[in-house]
């Protein structure tokens, strides 16, 4: 009888091990925001993450109302059909021009082909979230009334 509950209680030890190490992060997919970060620098980590191709990682860094589809903030960026042409390209220069409460404006320069001399100035909007910069879909900032402040900021740069 104590063979039988010794060997109950090995198999019960085995199957939790197993379940504590898979729920554990052995299955990926674990992105992670860097939290804090001024405006510009959200700017930043969204193209970097977007230009090594962790779309999910630079999701991340996209305001709620707008993450149904960051592809458009990518083709926004860029300027073109998006992330063949974001990976293509050099940022240049983030500056934050603008902020006023929860919004912020940031100017990016981004060398739209390697080895031109061919720069682009985009303006990107974002808003502040439980303290957090979020980047807004342009379109959307232009589609609802709620962004009035950040098409202000954006309209005098």
């Amino acid at each position: 009888m104590t063979k039988k509950i010794f060997k109950t209680t090995v198999i019960i030890g085995i199957l939790a091990l197993a379940l504590v190490a898979a729920g554990c992060g052995g299955g990926g997919g674990g992105v992670q925001r860097i939290s804090g970060l001024p405006a510009d620098g959200v700017v930043k980590a969204f193209y970097d993450s977007a230009k090594a191709d962790r779309l999910k990682e630079a999701a991340l860094y996209v305001s709620p109302a707008s993450t149904s589809n960051p592809g458009t903030v990518i083709k926004y960026l860029t300027g073109q059909n998006g992330l063949k042409e974001l990976k293509a390209s050099n940022l240049l220069s983030l500056r934050e021009v603008a902020q006023q409460g929860n919004y912020a404006a940031v100017v990016a320069t981004l060398q739209t082909e390697q080895n031109s001399m061919k720069v682009t100035v985009k303006p990107v909007g974002l808003e502040k979230i439980d303290g957090e910069w979020y980047i807004v879909d342009f379109d959307k900032i232009y589609a609802d009334a709620k962004y009035s402040v950040l098409q202000r900021l954006l309209s005098d740069i």
